[in-house]
């Protein structure tokens, strides 16, 4: 999905690149224990400001960054670690997204990452975004489903966090892991407490 004009001004502007900078990748540092990055893919890259710090904070020898195209694919067990900073909520097929990670991510890969859900369009603030922002809001995930996806396509996580950047959006980050078997990820992964 490509973003509106509203939508891509708020992704492509100085403020958001701060926010990026002094809030996500230090929300992400701290759930992460990965130091050795090798081969990094980062999902939704835009403008190509998360590439640079992905650059910056992660170090790996190799960036892949792609963004919404179809004619983009990647070999199996690709990548030591995927980085999404708000795309995958674009994209109506989010589980397909998901599988797709999995499938180029190494075992014991990681997959570190900032998102929205609906949950962040169901408040007073969140209905006014949704008039002026154009999502699959009918295909888009909650942050259980979300996290219920990724237990079920073989991730454990690691860390999660949510956060009310600006007080503009409800988003939450996480890191997960690529589990070695698939029944490991289904019996380790925990909801944070209140999305039990």
């Amino acid at each position: 999905m490509k973003l509106n004009r509203i939508e891509f001004a708020l992704m492509n502007n100085p403020i958001r690149a701060i926010i990026q900078e002094t809030h996500e990748i230090g929300v992400l540092r701290k759930m992460t224990s990965i130091t050795d990055v090798g081969n990094a893919l980062e999902i939704g890259c835009g403008n190509g400001h998360g590439t640079k710090l992905i650059k910056k904070y992660f170090c790996p020898r190799r960036i892949d960054a792609v963004d919404l195209d179809e004619k983009m694919s990647f070999p199996d067990h690709a990548f030591d670690a995927i980085f999404d900073f708000g795309m995958i909520h674009h994209i109506p097929n989010w589980k397909d997204c998901i599988s797709e990670m999995k499938r180029v991510l190494k075992d014991e890969g990681e997959l570190i990452l900032e998102e929205l859900s609906i949950d962040s369009f169901v408040n007073l603030s969140g209905r006014l975004w949704r008039k002026l922002l154009d999502h699959p809001y009918d295909e888009m995930f909650s942050t259980a489903e979300f996290l219920d996806a990724l237990a079920a396509t073989g991730f454990v996580l690691k860390g999660y966090f949510e956060s009310y950047p600006l007080w503009l959006f409800k988003d939450f980050s996480l890191v997960a892991k690529k589990a070695m078997a698939h029944n490991e990820a289904a019996r380790s992964i925990r909801l944070p407490d209140n999305l039990t």
